[in-house]
């Protein structure tokens, strides 16, 4: 009987695996699958790529903002600077929905995840995206 038992955990582990991890301290739902170690776009279409996002059954993904991502950031650890919990890790640049004050049509923030910095960068290159669904807990 226990195998037939173990079967099953397995098999509905499998059926109802989710993509996408909850924030517990800011309710936000993150996107947590391979495609955020593939998916690299410019700005526009990095926002484009999280609006038309399915996952999990939801179609209300967006792109962060720079304060939403820094709430994911663990600058206590590096190579990924990022929280525990996550499946997918990596130490690379993500793009914000944060627009860069000096130059907002031509730059936007984006976040290293190596060791948790933010600078402006132009909106033509291409980094990873992990979208967000929900709003901070207050």
């Amino acid at each position: 009987m226990k195998p037939y038992l173990l079967l099953l955990t397995v098999a509905s582990s499998l059926l109802f695996a989710v993509s996408s991890k909850q924030d517990d301290k800011t309710g936000l739902i993150w996107q947590d699958n391979h495609d955020v170690l593939k998916v690299t776009k410019t700005h526009a279409k990095a926002i484009e790529y999280c609006q038309k996002l399915k996952l999990d059954g939801f179609e209300d993904w967006r792109l962060p903002t720079l304060a939403e991502t820094y709430t994911i950031v663990d600058v206590r650890v590096d190579r990924p600077a990022l929280k525990k919990g996550f499946e997918v890790r990596i130490d690379d640049r993500f793009w914000t929905a944060t627009p860069f004050a000096g130059n907002p049509k031509k730059e936007a923030w984006r976040i290293s995840m190596s060791y948790g910095e933010a600078e402006p960068y132009n909106n033509t290159r291409t980094y990873h995206v992990r979208c967000v669904r929900g709003s901070v807990a207050r």
